[in-house]
């Protein structure tokens, strides 16, 4: 585990997207918490939350992606690396030969949205359509390709929009939607899941992928199905729960061995009522079944 600081100091609480900043004003002891874009929302809103209560703690969070929260874990910069997908076996092994055992916490439930600006008229998308419209080779160029169009969008052409290869979120769309396939050259890349919500809200002609988590009225969410003979399914709270959403997935925690001392208090919190509530107000699912405040 990190070494971590006994500090009496002014200390920023970095984050991405989000900034916050809290002054110190007692001997704390500060906990370095990295990495998936996706899970910002819920580890700042964690990482507030548990100073609150634990005056003597801090967290301070930053975002990069989750492979960037991985490589730092690996690199012993953090004590936590949040992460949208499992670690890779090429992680895994570059962990065994620097000596770390790295261990796994699943903390939440989230689901990958698809993105649409609010006038288009698409309400449905299946994999294979997506998978034309983002994977490498992929024929569908055009929103009347799928027999619409598009108000605003002046010559139909879609716009695709993407996170950068760090993103778990783009490691798990090109894993499975896309089957392995690369995206196809011409994607934007969002260096965040906030930007690319933006994108999108502003774009008539876009489609991005991100976390139901950064979903506002700004935006239109695609009904998903896996086949086009399946009956698709909205994302939300529900089908993360049950398992339905085509494209849910489990959020992690890392630690570079089995957690222990403040690290391990501070997991040990986030696995509780509290903090798991905390994911059902921001649109993520939490891992068991809580009684939340109303």
């Amino acid at each position: 585990m990190l070494k971590m600081n006994r500090i009496l100091v002014l200390i920023p609480l970095l984050v991405a997207p989000l900034a916050s900043v809290f002054a110190v004003d007692t001997q704390r002891t500060l906990i370095q918490d990295r990495g998936s874009d996706s899970m910002a929302i819920a580890v700042v809103r964690w990482a507030e939350e548990y100073k609150r209560n634990n005056r003597a703690v801090g967290v301070s969070v930053s975002g990069g992606g989750t492979g960037t929260g991985i490589a730092a874990l690996l690199n012993g910069t953090v004590d936590i690396a949040n992460a949208s997908r499992a670690m890779t076996r090429r992680e895994i092994n570059l962990a065994k030969e620097r000596g770390i055992a790295p261990v796994q916490y699943t903390v939440g439930y989230d689901a990958v949205a698809v993105y649409m600006h609010k006038d288009n008229p698409l309400k449905s998308l299946s994999f294979s359509q997506l998978a034309y419209i983002y994977g490498d080779g992929g024929k569908t160029e055009l929103w009347t390709d799928l027999g619409i169009e598009v108000p605003g969008c002046g010559d139909q052409k879609i716009v695709r929009v993407g996170r950068q290869n760090s993103s778990g979120t783009y490691a798990y769309i090109r894993e499975n939607v896309l089957g392995g396939k690369r995206f196809k050259q011409g994607t934007l890349e969002a260096q965040s899941s906030n930007d690319l919500a933006g994108l999108v809200a502003s774009t008539p002609c876009a489609i991005g992928y991100s976390s139901f988590a950064y979903a506002t009225p700004d935006v239109k969410l695609a009904c998903l199905s896996e086949t086009p003979d399946e009956a698709c399914v909205m994302p939300g709270i529900k089908g993360m729960i049950e398992h339905t959403y085509p494209i849910s997935r489990p959020l992690y925690m890392y630690t570079s061995e089995p957690a222990s001392g403040e690290v391990k208090s501070y997991l040990d919190w986030i696995l509780g009522d509290e903090a798991q509530c905390i994911l059902l107000k921001n649109q993520y699912a939490p891992v068991r079944k809580v009684k939340c405040d109303v």
